[in-house]
C-alpha cells in the first residue's frame, strides 16, 4: 500500500517537471497528500518540503479571489495550478500550519483575510498594512528582523492610501466569467464606492536588513534561518501613478538553505514560474534600479 508520503514523492519525481500535477488531482486531494506527507517534521523542514514541492508551479498575478460566492473575484480560495508571490506564501502557509484539509481551509482563509473574513475589502491587499500585521496577531509569524542584524536594523515608512488604490482600480479587478464587460464596469464602480467609504490612508512602518549590508557580510547571510519569510523592503517611484499609492513591500518569499547555499523561493512574475535564485544573486538584479533597500525576515510558527 503506498503511503501519504510515498505518494508525495511520486508526485514530485513525475508530476512536477511536467509543470503541475494540479492537472491530474482535485485541489482538495492534492492538500491532503501534502499536510499528511509532511506533518510529522519540524516546522522548518515542512516548510522547505511544501514549498519545494511547487517548485515550477506556472505564475498568474491575483490567482486566488473569493471563490464561488465572491462578489468582485471568483477565483478560487485555493489553488495548487497557478500562483503569485503572495498565494504561493500564503499556501504553503496554509499547509504548513495545517492538521487536516478543514484547518487547510479555516488556515487560509485567515491568513488571506482580516478575521478570516472572506471578502475582497478584508483581503490582506498590502504586505505592511495588512499581511503582516493581521498575521501577527493571529499568531502566524514573528519577527527575527532585529534579532538578526541588530544595530544594522533601519526602518522604511509609507503612507498607504487605500482609498486612491480603490480608485485606481480597472475592470480586470472582476474576476467572473459570466460578466459582460459593460457589466464588470458596474461592478467595479460597485467596488471602488464600497473601498472609498470603508478606508482611508494609514502610516506603516516596517524593520529591514539594508541590501548593501547583506551583500557584504556573509555572517549575516548565515543568521537568517531556513524556511524564513522574506519581504523585500523598498520604494518605486513610479508607483502610485500606477495604482494610486506607495508601497515599501515590493514582493514576498521565502529563505532556503540548500548544500550551504542560501536562496530565495519565490513565485517569479519575471520568471513565470515558482523557482529558487541564488540569494546574493537576487538581490543584485535589484542594483542598477536602485529600488530594493533591504529585507524583512519573519518566522512562521505553529
Amino acid at each position: 500500500m503506498i503511503t501519504p508520503k510515498q505518494s508525495l514523492i511520486f508526485l514530485c519525481l513525475f508530476f512536477l517537471p511536467s509543470l503541475s500535477f494540479a492537472e491530474f488531482q482535485s485541489n482538495d486531494e492534492i492538500a491532503i497528500q501534502l499536510i499528511a506527507a509532511s506533518k510529522d517534521y519540524p516546522i522548518q523542514q515542512r516548510i522547505k518540503t511544501q514549498s519545494g514541492v511547487l517548485l515550477n508551479t506556472p505564475y498568474l498575478a491575483g490567482a486566488l479571489g473569493e471563490g464561488v460566492s465572491g462578489k468582485y473575484d471568483q477565483n478560487p480560495l485555493y489553488r495548487f495550478d497557478y500562483f503569485d508571490c503572495e498565494t504561493y506564501v500564503d499556501t504553503v502557509m496554509a499547509l504548513v500550519l495545517a492538521k487536516n484539509l478543514t484547518d487547510f481551509r479555516s488556515k487560509i482563509n485567515q491568513i488571506r483575510y482580516k478575521q478570516a473574513n472572506v471578502n475582497f475589502t478584508q483581503r490582506n491587499h498590502f504586505p505592511s498594512a495588512d499581511w503582516i500585521p493581521n498575521n501577527k496577531k493571529n499568531g502566524f509569524i514573528r519577527e527575527l528582523t532585529y534579532f538578526i542584524a541588530g544595530q544594522k536594523t533601519k526602518v522604511s515608512r509609507a503612507q498607504i492610501n487605500r482609498r486612491s488604490w480603490y480608485h485606481y482600480l480597472t475592470a480586470d479587478r472582476i474576476q467572473i466569467a459570466y460578466l459582460t464587460p459593460q457589466e464588470k464596469e458596474s461592478r467595479l464602480t460597485q467596488l471602488k464606492s464600497e473601498g472609498e467609504t470603508l478606508y482611508f490612508s494609514k502610516k506603516v512602518s516596517i524593520a529591514y536588513i539594508p541590501v548593501f549590508e547583506l551583500l557584504r557580510n556573509p555572517k549575516l547571510r548565515q543568521k537568517i534561518p531556513s524556511g524564513s519569510l522574506i519581504f523585500f523592503v523598498g520604494h518605486d517611484t513610479y508607483l502610485t501613478s500606477r495604482i494610486g499609492t506607495p508601497m515599501n513591500v515590493l514582493h514576498m518569499g521565502f529563505a532556503i538553505w540548500n548544500k550551504g547555499q542560501l536562496y530565495c523561493r519565490m513565485a517569479s512574475s519575471k520568471a513565470k514560474r515558482v523557482l529558487d535564485v541564488r540569494f546574493q544573486d537576487y538581490l543584485k538584479t535589484y542594483l542598477p534600479l536602485g529600488t530594493l533597500d533591504g529585507i524583512s525576515v519573519w518566522a512562521i510558527q505553529a
